[in-house]
């Protein structure tokens, strides 16, 4: 579920929509969780699908660590890819905001972490922006996120949390703003197929 003070809004022609805030959200605030409302569908049944719905599943899903494909119901799947994301994976169940998110700011996360089938080629302009999104960045960039969302999540007991009754596991949450458990590392997000 992606947080309620967000719309869609047509980014431009190439990039197609994307996730705005329609408020000030905070860092440390909880943006995606996956919620019971979410499509979770297994590499078998993804298979199966006649071509339509598996281009959808192509551009809309993401894989889980786990090998599963998961469709989000709502708009949470038209977030778009940056290189220099606002927020970040809080294991892989949620998403938090690793900076300030201003009212009309597009939110945005990290597609290394997804498990990409194919890579696809990167146009979101960040500063340092890799050109390239691959399956596997998330080998190579993990250790520089998972500095980002450790020095987050000690906020997330600081800031509003409407998205908490919906997580799988809310007491996650209060055990990781309690310091007494750490978020996963983003290696653990990574799928080998």
């Amino acid at each position: 579920m992606i947080h309620p003070h967000t719309e869609l809004r047509l980014v431009d022609e190439r990039i197609g929509h994307g996730v705005f805030a329609t408020r000030f959200i905070p860092r440390g605030t909880l943006t995606w969780v996956l919620c019971q409302l979410d499509q979770i569908y297994t590499p078998e049944q993804v298979e199966t699908l006649p071509a339509p719905y598996r281009r959808i599943m192509d551009t809309y899903a993401y894989i889980n660590a786990d090998g599963t494909w998961v469709l989000c119901w709502d708009w949470g799947r038209y977030m778009n890819h940056s290189c220099a994301p606002n927020t970040l994976g809080l294991g892989a169940y949620a998403d938090v905001a690793v900076r300030d998110i201003q009212p009309g700011e597009q939110i945005t996360c990290e597609y290394g972490m997804l498990n990409l089938t194919e890579g696809m080629p990167c146009h979101c302009g960040a500063p340092g922006c890799r050109g390239r999104v691959e399956g596997d960045d998330v080998l190579r960039c993990g250790e520089a996120w998972d500095a980002v969302v450790a020095q987050t999540a000690p906020l997330v007991a600081l800031v509003a949390q409407p998205l908490r009754g919906f997580m799988q596991d809310p007491v996650f949450l209060d055990e990781l703003a309690a310091g007494r458990a750490a978020p996963p590392k983003a290696r653990s997000y990574f799928h080998a197929s």
